[in-house]
């Protein structure tokens, strides 16, 4: 059993390591009266003046000799630890100012390769200055000693502000993400992308500002799409696997707007979108990313606007993702606008309904085509069908559009064929919708005009297929749209 340390064997270990000097000592002996009193009660007084803290003080009990300093800062806690470093909090010897000190592991210090990456990380984030990433100050690679001197954020990041707080009120969330999103849109701005986007991630700090950390992976070695197997670089799975899947290169700034996505959706719902697991090989599947359950799913009150820019940023599709992050910056202020003018911020089932109608499940608006020659007849379905949130697009030539969808299959979600003006010709259309291979797909609706009652026989129906007679209420059209949509023609 090992013997129990006196005061002033734990007094002298403090001034070997010198976390503390003869002066500093000399008023806890006075105080105390003599050198020969009770171990913990040394501790105790040392912590309550101040002078080491309960983390340097177990140190020195386990007879540790290294680890008290780094460079000219002073090691008070241990903030947190992860599998490449450890990150405490510190001072400056000289100016006593707060810092947080990021050391690359031992084992990982030993590794040439990732010593390397660690150093070039942190000098490509020393040119990020901006109020929702956290700075570094300072890098040093000597020997086996790598760090990172930066700014001591006080707070939590966020996977333990989850842990404990679950699901936030919208607004909440939102305003995290727009932090978080500014940042992401400043260092792209400086060539920068981040890599390694994840709640752990994410600071926010106790005056509610959140702040990236973790800089730099784009663009170093061993990161990359081919570096996947065993060796590959831990932190690049998930963005290796979203990038294999999703068929776009390495280093794709859409890719960092994804996984801003995802932390979005978790703090509007209180879940993850993938699921999370240490599995290589389910970390790397496709439909890890690509069958996210929408999040009305699981939150269907959450406000609409809100929604659309969850579902936006976690396209699978990275043509319909938002491009820029500085395009979802901007959605995300606009929808937090849009909440307010509906209810102070407060949780809406939906916002309005009329505008949902022309929108699915996941959000996304669809996308109606009219097949209509007279303009004002174009112009009263245009305005019917935009005001319930549908993409509009209208095509006065029934040839244009089979061109249309052979160079786009996804051209349209749903097609209105309106035979007033085009006569027999719509319905030899209509009949063709279901018949061409680049249509037949897609659910279609024609609309006679009050005098062609005789051709309603002569459309073809079927789940998908609708014949409908002017004159009408709109409602009824609209019906028969979603009708359609839904199989029910």
């Amino acid at each position: 059993m090992a013997k129990e340390l006196t005061a002033e064997e734990l007094a002298q270990r403090a001034l070997d390591v010198d976390v503390v000097k003869e002066s500093d000592l000399r008023p806890i002996w006075g105080e105390l009266g003599t050198h020969n009193v009770d171990c913990e009660q040394f501790k105790k007084l040392l912590v309550r003046r101040g002078l080491l803290t309960n983390f340097q003080i177990e140190r020195l009990l386990q007879g540790l000799r290294a680890g008290f300093f780094y460079g000219d800062y002073k090691v008070l806690y241990l903030v947190g630890s992860g599998t490449f470093a450890r990150v405490y909090r510190a001072t400056h010897r000289e100016n006593n100012e707060l810092y947080a000190i990021k050391v690359l592991r031992k084992s990982k210090s030993d590794d040439l390769e990732e010593a390397e990456l660690f150093r070039r990380e942190g000098e490509l984030g020393m040119g990020l200055k901006h109020p929702n990433i956290v700075a570094i100050h300072e890098v040093v690679s000597k020997g086996k000693i790598h760090f990172l001197v930066m700014d001591f954020v006080e707070g939590n990041n966020l996977r333990d502000f989850a842990k404990v707080r679950g699901k936030l009120e919208p607004l909440e969330a939102t305003r995290i993400a727009e932090g978080m999103v500014a940042g992401l849109s400043y260092a792209f701005q400086k060539g920068v992308t981040h890599r390694d986007l994840k709640m752990s991630n994410v600071i926010l700090s106790s005056d509610g500002a959140s702040k990236l950390v973790d800089f730099g992976l784009a663009g170093l070695g061993g990161t990359g799409i081919e570096d996947i197997g065993d060796g590959g670089n831990q932190r690049a799975i998930d963005y290796a696997g979203l990038e294999r899947s999703s068929n776009v290169r390495k280093g794709d700034n859409r890719s960092d707007i994804f996984f801003a996505g995802c932390i979005y959706y978790q703090l509007l719902c209180g879940r993850a979108p993938m699921n999370e697991t240490r599995d290589r090989a389910q970390r790397l599947n496709k439909s890890r990313f690509k069958d996210i359950v929408p999040i009305t799913k699981i939150s269907p009150e959450l406000p609409f606007p809100l929604v659309r820019v969850v579902n936006k940023a976690l396209e699978f599709d990275v043509e319909r993702r938002y491009q820029l992050p500085g395009e979802m910056l901007a959605d995300l202020k606009l929808a937090v606008k849009r909440v307010k003018q509906h209810g102070d911020g407060q949780p809406m089932a939906r916002m309005e309904s009329v505008p949902m109608e022309g929108h699915d499940e996941s959000g996304e608006a669809r996308k109606l085509m009219i097949v209509e020659s007279d303009t004002k007849m174009q112009d009263l379905l245009r305005a019917l069908f935009k005001k319930r949130g549908y993409r509009v697009l209208v095509i006065s030539d029934p040839e244009r559009v089979f061109q249309r969808f052979y160079e786009d299959s996804q051209m349209a979600d749903v097609l209105l064929v309106s035979a007033g003006n085009l006569g027999a010709a719509a319905v030899t259309m209509f009949n063709r919708l279901g018949e061409e291979s680049a249509t037949k797909h897609v659910p279609a609706v024609l609309l006679l005009g009050d005098q062609q009652g005789g051709w309603q026989d002569q459309g073809g129906l079927g789940p998908q297929r609708a014949v409908i007679q002017m004159p009408l209420k709109s409602r009824q059209l609209r019906e028969a749209i979603l009708g359609v949509l839904r199989g029910e023609g």
